[in-house]
């Protein structure tokens, strides 16, 4: 193997669970009054600064900024292989709080995205967090701006398969949204003899779904967890017998 097919190997390897940063996307309060958050994972800026340092060393790789055309940053990260430097770019906007200094990090993470740190990340299904009401040590503070009041939540569990070897697995997070199930999808476009799957569209209207399911009709926190990791068509169905059931409970 060359080596720069070595390298980029190693470029692709799971980050050290502390440098994956959880966000809420979405959170609120269920009619029970239980708070809910869904998480997406990020890189920390300083993982990809040491996974390069790792790859290529401190000498053998460097960035550079400029301001992109809609008043963002764009960065390019250049590495050295042989007596060639080859550069890939991208770019983000600049944040409301620390404007530039926040497009100068976002930027950076998603040129090294570009040559495949952290990339495996987009892999990771989304999550239903851990809540609580009361302040527990470890947990992470969300203030619920509808609801006007503060919750906790834990860092949902990394997989085994984006934990570098040797590495203890580590907590993260999740996010959701408030609206009704919706009708069935069309979830079938017909051609010559084979059916195309619109999986993104069916991936929001699960994520829906098992939202509502646990905030309306009481599902758990690992049946929400079960219910994403399903292929999807099953998942749909699944949480539909789910919230009939409990209608019916709801009735009787």
């Amino acid at each position: 193997m060359a080596d720069y097919e070595e390298q980029m190997l190693a470029l692709q390897k799971p980050l050290q669970p502390d440098r994956v940063v959880w966000r809420v996307q979405q959170s609120g309060f269920s009619k029970q009054g239980k708070p809910w958050a869904m998480v997406l994972a990020y890189m920390d800026n300083r993982a990809v600064q040491e996974r390069f340092d790792e790859v290529f060393g401190i000498a053998g790789w460097k960035n550079e900024f400029k301001t992109a055309p809609d008043g963002g940053t764009l960065c390019g990260i250049s590495v050295k292989f042989g007596d060639e430097w080859v550069t890939k770019w991208d770019g983000a906007e600049n944040t409301q709080v620390e404007a530039v200094k926040g497009g100068l990090s976002g930027s950076m993470k998603r040129a090294a995205v570009q040559w495949g740190v952290g990339r495996y990340l987009y892999d990771l299904p989304t999550s239903f967090a851990q809540t609580s009401l009361e302040k527990t040590d470890g947990w992470n503070k969300v203030f619920d701006k509808k609801a006007g009041k503060n919750f906790w939540w834990n860092n949902p569990q990394l997989p085994s398969w984006a934990l570098p070897q040797n590495s203890k697995v580590q907590n993260t997070k999740v996010d959701f949204t408030e609206e009704e199930i919706p009708n069935p999808p069309k979830l079938y476009v017909v051609g010559k003899d084979k059916k195309e799957f619109d999986e993104k569209k069916l991936q929001a209207v699960v994520n829906k779904m098992a939202i509502i399911a646990g905030k309306d009709y009481g599902a758990s926190v690992d049946e929400q967890n079960d219910w994403l990791k399903m292929p999807l068509d099953e998942a749909y169905n699944d949480i539909e017998k789910f919230v009939d059931i409990k209608k019916e409970e709801q009735n009787d």
